[in-house]
């Protein structure tokens, strides 16, 4: 970048750096996809039934009947629409006793947006770290950030005598961001960053259905997952290249779901997302509960998302400004359609904002 250039995006980059930003959106942000979902919580391990078992435990996948086209979008997103696409197909497989489902999915996982000015204690500083390992701890600047899962799942059950199911999916992980800005260690030199990465995927589950009230269920995924990340750094030195491999953390999820008659459902997970993301360790313990109430073809949903411990390198605990965050939603069901919507407390921008940011999300499957 020659220098005249430099400087006349450092004037544009003060330019828009006093109107401060910051959006972050995606499944990996703590609500996870389907609104019927969320509006539950998130407490999915267990109940998952639908083509939405592909993000919460695979193995649920077995409980298609036929075939299923699903699409959500985050209503307030400005970064990405929509926030899923996914299809699935199940069949017999009689002479093994076995029913067989496959599906596809493409799920965001993280989108960032940011500018403005970030010091390492900032939270934001932290998260916005993890898709550039490689950025100054203080900073100002514009970020951008994308990361895309393009996800193939199977799945397995006995036809008959049906007390178990088995759910296997593989993802490849997609990651693109940009930075403009400077070190506050270092500001007159002005910094572009480009960064490209990739990974696989590994997922797993499994549901036991204990009798016909009760399912336990377990989920783990990012397997043995990293992120192969390659950097590209222009500056005042000229340009320089680096190479990281980006651990993700474990993400294992114990779930019960029971359903006492055909008016209630009820719903609780355990979640833990611990290990290392890059060179940040982090320690994520969640209490997600959930409940259902059918009438007629409509569907009343709540949930409460309790987090038990958020914690991270640089941060000894990430507080939110409300104990809990409260999930509601509404499902309708006319035929081969099922739409959902849910109204949650969004814990991410929360976080960032200091007070409860309410989002909004919308969900249509197809069975055919």
């Amino acid at each position: 970048m020659t220098k005249p250039l430099r400087h006349l995006s450092f004037l544009l980059l003060a330019s828009t750096l006093s109107h401060a930003e910051f959006f972050a959106e995606g499944s990996d942000l703590m609500m996870g996809v389907g609104s019927a979902d969320i509006a539950r919580g998130g407490a999915s391990t267990a109940k998952t039934s639908d083509i939405y078992a592909i993000f919460h435990n695979p193995a649920g996948l077995a409980e298609i009947k036929s075939a299923q086209l699903a699409i959500s979008t985050q209503a307030d997103a400005t970064l990405r629409h929509p926030n899923f696409f996914g299809l699935a197909y199940a069949f017999h497989l009689s002479d093994l006793n076995l029913k067989v489902a496959l599906a596809f999915a493409y799920i965001p996982r993280l989108m960032f947006s940011a500018t403005g000015t970030y010091k390492e204690k900032d939270f934001e500083s932290i998260f916005l770290r993890y898709p550039l390992p490689d950025l100054s701890k203080n900073f100002s600047g514009n970020l951008n950030s994308s990361t895309d899962e393009y996800r193939f799942a199977a799945a397995v059950s006995p036809i008959y005598n049906r007390y178990w199911s088995l759910g296997l999916s593989v993802g490849s992980v997609n990651c693109a961001t940009t930075f403009a800005g400077v070190a506050l260690e270092d500001p007159q030199n002005f910094t572009y960053k480009s960064t490209v990465a990739h990974a696989i995927s590994f997922n797993v589950g499994t549901k036991y259905f204990v009798n016909d009230e009760l399912t336990m269920a377990l989920s783990v995924k990012n397997i043995n997952s990293t992120l192969i990340t390659e950097i590209e750094t222009i500056d005042k030195n000229g340009r320089a290249y680096k190479h990281y491999d980006v651990e993700f953390p474990l993400d294992i999820a114990l779930g019960a779901h029971y359903k006492p008659n055909e008016s209630y459902e009820f719903m609780g997970d355990y979640q833990q997302i611990f290990g290392n993301y890059g060179t940040y360790s982090i320690n994520f313990k969640m209490l997600r509960t959930g409940m259902s109430l059918h009438e007629g073809s409509f569907t009343y949903h709540g949930g409460l998302i309790v987090p038990i411990e958020l914690s991270s390198t640089g941060i000894d605990s990430l507080e939110l400004p409300f104990p809990v965050a409260p999930t509601a939603g509404l499902g309708w069901h006319h035929g081969d359609f099922d739409l959902s919507a849910a109204f949650y407390i969004h814990p991410f921008m929360s976080l960032h904002l200091g007070r409860p940011s309410p989002s909004l999300d919308l969900s249509v499957i197809y069975s055919f």
